[in-house]
């Protein structure tokens, strides 16, 4: 049960008012409100340490560390298929070596498959792959099937020059580009050229990368490729995300879901600067049945490795309290309470003299009343030392 934002309001100014020390209007009351919550809510994972500490007993409702876990299970949540893979590396992002054969051109293109009425040649000159035009109007691609980890992430990068395609008449609308699995890379259009480098998601065991033109009208028209690259990215970024709006305060334990021996495995949290020390040695270096994470900002991590499937990934995390808010309407020039605008404390009920104090306490400094500060602040500590005795 929440602590009523009307009650605690309702208190504060009849103890605030005691001798005319001042009043609270609403603004200022939920300004303290939400500022007294904070301070609350933080100090239950400083008090969880400390008692943690010490020995505890085995009373039913008497057991501090019980007590403070149950005050903050209100705000315990757990995210189950709700992280959002993000086709980037995660940190300090390291690649396994090129799956691709002959991705440089050095020598042939025999290791590629030509498909389309056009032909697929060496350049001798550009040391490129060449796909030329023989025939307006129809597209042309050169594939190679590679090994891929599925759910892995991998770096595709590829060389691309469209000097050679004419961009008059129906050849304008040609493009050079080219797909992994079904994922498409940036379209470079006739008269441009660039390397493109983007990561994918691997789908399966095999994957099909292709180097294409598209929409070619004029015959003889070509298109180079060159240094293509297929490399396995040794971690992920990933978005975890909360089921409330407050967001993720404070992150647990993330798991994740081994299909295959169906057991939930924990991901070892890694500094970033241990991380590097870490994958630098074959020993520990995080692995399918051993993975690991680093954690960034917001509610951002790497994860590794990147084939780590985020729609199998679990994790606990405390949200941070509803904000709170004493709603009004405007009656004869008085404010008067409404319930339907008003939101109450998030916290346990048993914090309502705590919540009181520490109002009263910030009200004090604002008005400049010594009198109040020390006041509240006397009752705060004694409740504290009463906890804590």
């Amino acid at each position: 049960m929440a602590v009523s934002i009307d009650t605690v309001y309702q208190r504060v100014l009849a103890i605030a008012n005691k001798e005319q020390r001042g009043y609270i209007t609403p603004q200022e009351f939920n300004l303290f409100a939400n500022q007294a919550q904070t301070e609350v809510f933080e100090q239950y994972f400083y008090d969880l340490s400390q008692f943690q500490r010490a020995h505890g007993n085995s009373t039913e409702y008497a057991d501090i560390i019980r007590i403070i876990e149950d005050k903050i299970s209100n705000f315990e949540f757990t995210g189950r298929s709700q992280a959002l893979a993000l086709d980037s590396p995660g940190y300090l992002a390291t690649y396994d070596p090129n799956v691709i054969t002959n991705g440089a051109f050095d020598s042939n293109v025999a290791s590629w498959t030509f498909s389309g009425n056009g032909t697929q040649s060496f350049d001798t000159v550009n040391q490129s792959l060449k796909l030329t035009n023989n025939a307006a109007g129809d597209d042309m691609l050169s594939s190679q099937v590679v090994a891929t980890t599925p759910g892995a992430l991998y770096k595709v990068k590829c060389y691309i020059n469209a000097g050679s395609l004419n961009t008059s008449g129906a050849n304008s609308a040609a493009r050079a580009y080219f797909t992994f699995g079904t994922s498409t890379s940036q379209l470079i259009a006739p008269g441009f050229l660039s390397t493109i480098e983007k990561h994918f998601t691997a789908t399966s065991s095999t994957t099909t990368i292709s180097l294409k033109v598209n929409a070619v009208g004029n015959t003889s028209d070509f298109a180079l490729f060159d240094n293509v690259e297929v490399r396995k990215a040794n971690s992920r970024s990933v978005n975890l995300i909360s089921s409330t709006p407050e967001g993720i305060y404070r992150l647990g334990t993330i798991m994740h879901h081994d299909i295959a021996s169906d057991k939930f495995i924990d991901l070892d949290l890694v500094s970033a600067k241990d991380m590097v020390h870490v994958y630098s040695s074959p020993l520990t270096r995080p692995t399918a049945s051993r993975p690991a994470y680093v954690k960034g900002s917001g509610n951002k991590i790497s994860i590794y490795p990147s084939s780590i499937n985020t729609s199998d990934l679990y994790y606990n995390y405390v949200a941070k309290p509803k904000k709170c808010n004493w709603g009004y309407n405007i009656l004869n020039e008085k404010a008067m309470y409404d319930s339907a605008k008003s939101v109450n404390f998030d916290l346990h009920e048993s914090e309502q003299s705590n919540l009181i104090n520490k109002i009263l306490e910030l009200a004090g400094i604002s008005m400049q009343r010594p009198d109040l500060q020390q006041s509240a602040s006397a009752r705060d500590n004694k409740e504290i030392q009463q906890q804590k005795s």
